[in-house]
This record gives C-alpha cells, sequence and structure tokens, in this order.
C-alpha cells in the first residue's frame, strides 16, 4: 500500500497557495458533471456561451453573464466539466475590451487602460512541478535487532493542466498564474497577479521574467506566430495564447 502524505505545514502553504485561484461559486458545484447536462445549468443561470478552443484533449468555453458581469472558462475533458475558472471579462465579447483591464482586486490607472499597445493573453498548456511524498519501507531497527516498518521520505514529479493569463500595457506588464504554478513559498503577488520584468515585446516574440521568490525567477516566451508560450522555472510549463482573429501567415496576436 502506498501513501502520499505531506508535512503539515507544507500541505498547509499548498492551502494558501490554491486560495489566490479565481473561483466561479456560483457554478462551481458544476465541476465533474456532463458537458450537456452542465451548459443547460449554465444557461438557466444565466450564462451565455461566446467562444470554444481546443488545446490537446482538451475544450476550453468562454461564458459570459450579463448579471454579475462575470467570463468563465470552463475546461471540458472526455464529456465532463474538468474545471472552471473566473478570467478577465476581456475574453467574453460583451466584457471589457483587450485594452482595458478586468477587475481582480487591483487597479490599474486609466492612463493605461488607454494603451493603444496594451495586450491580453490566455493561455492553456500543462507542466510539471516537484513534489515530496512519503511512503512505507521496511528497514532494520539497530537498536531493537528487528525489521520495522518506517516512513521514507522520497521527490519526485507531477503532471498538471494549467492556465495563464497575461496583460500587457505599454513597455510593462503582469501575469496570472494558475495555483499549481505557485510554489508553497512565494513572494504573494497583488490577488494572484505578478509583475513582468525585463519585459520586451518584439514583433516576433514576446519575452519576460517574473520573481516568485529570491530563488525563483521564471523566464516566460510567447512566440507572437504560433501563440505557443513556454514557462522555464523549477515548475516548467507550455501551451498555447489566443486573443481575437488572425490571418494566414501573420502573427496571432
Amino acid at each position: 500500500m502506498r501513501h502520499a502524505l505531506i508535512p503539515a505545514a507544507l500541505a498547509a502553504a499548498f492551502a494558501s497557495s490554491s486560495a489566490i485561484a479565481q473561483s466561479a461559486p456560483d457554478v462551481e458545484d458544476l465541476v465533474g458533471a456532463r458537458a450537456a447536462g452542465g451548459e443547460t445549468q449554465l444557461l438557466s443561470r444565466g450564462y451565455v456561451s461566446r467562444q470554444s478552443n481546443i488545446v490537446r484533449d482538451q475544450r476550453f468555453t468562454f461564458w459570459w453573464n450579463e448579471r454579475t458581469g462575470r467570463c468563465i472558462s470552463v475546461s471540458t475533458v472526455d464529456g465532463r466539466y474538468a474545471a472552471i475558472l473566473g478570467v478577465p471579462p476581456a475574453n467574453c465579447s460583451d466584457g471589457p475590451r483587450n485594452g482595458e483591464p478586468a477587475d481582480h482586486g487591483a487597479t490599474l490607472p486609466a492612463s493605461e487602460a488607454r494603451d493603444p499597445q496594451s495586450l491580453v493573453l490566455v493561455c492553456y498548456g500543462s507542466g510539471n512541478r516537484p513534489t515530496v511524498n512519503t511512503e512505507p519501507a521496511y528497514n532494520w531497527d539497530h537498536s531493537k535487532h528487528k525489521w520495522e516498518w518506517s516512513n521514507q521520505v522520497t521527490s519526485g514529479t507531477e503532471g498538471f493542466n494549467s492556465d495563464i493569463q497575461i496583460e500587457l500595457y505599454g513597455d510593462h506588464g503582469r501575469i496570472h498564474l494558475g495555483p499549481k504554478l505557485v510554489p508553497p513559498i512565494h513572494s504573494g503577488g497583488d490577488h494572484g497577479w505578478w509583475d513582468l520584468e525585463n519585459l520586451v515585446v518584439g514583433r516576433g516574440q514576446i519575452t519576460a521574467s517574473y520573481r516568485l521568490n529570491g530563488m525563483n525567477k521564471p523566464k516566460v516566451t510567447v512566440d507572437r506566430r504560433t501563440g505557443l508560450i513556454t514557462v522555464k522555472a523549477i515548475t516548467d510549463f507550455s501551451g498555447r495564447c489566443d486573443v481575437g482573429n488572425w490571418g494566414n501567415g501573420q502573427r496571432r496576436f
């Protein structure tokens, strides 16, 4: 029998990092529901489907609620709702335009909201992060002169799916991370957002970094033609970003 036990302090840290996720409390009960039934429930609660895209084996659909002003992203895997997250209203056609910041608890100056160079990206993909587990082991106890069971700590990695949101305003910007991209020890951010550093917005590529803590400074690269994004750090991530429409041979955004 295998056990995956995390020390209490580490478990508490994981719990605090999960709290930064943008939840959708009015529909969170639909996670795990069959897609057909879930759509009926979303419609009955005032949501209207806007747009969708497919990344690997998942379909992501955006839903807008005019009454609450909320935009949500619904991930569907194998015909069931795998995750429902609140996303910037700019991702729903009835929400703010891409040039206007969504309200995530941190207000940007009006001058930045009007910046014609602003850009909002929503990226979906997968990654790997380090894990710590304990499992039983049968060892010889020299003091008792007999074999006894004990717990052995092992390290490894686990895969996960996540989303990333990026907002660019002129020569600066910020990034919002899914909870699995945030380590137990981090600088806190601002409602799940971290400022981008060393930002370079080129015609074909966007590069930047952000500081999770003193030793963990992930590097972000986004290809503007393919939409591919990579995050290189202790926890890595790769996926695809979307915004607006694009034509053949043109930049994706």
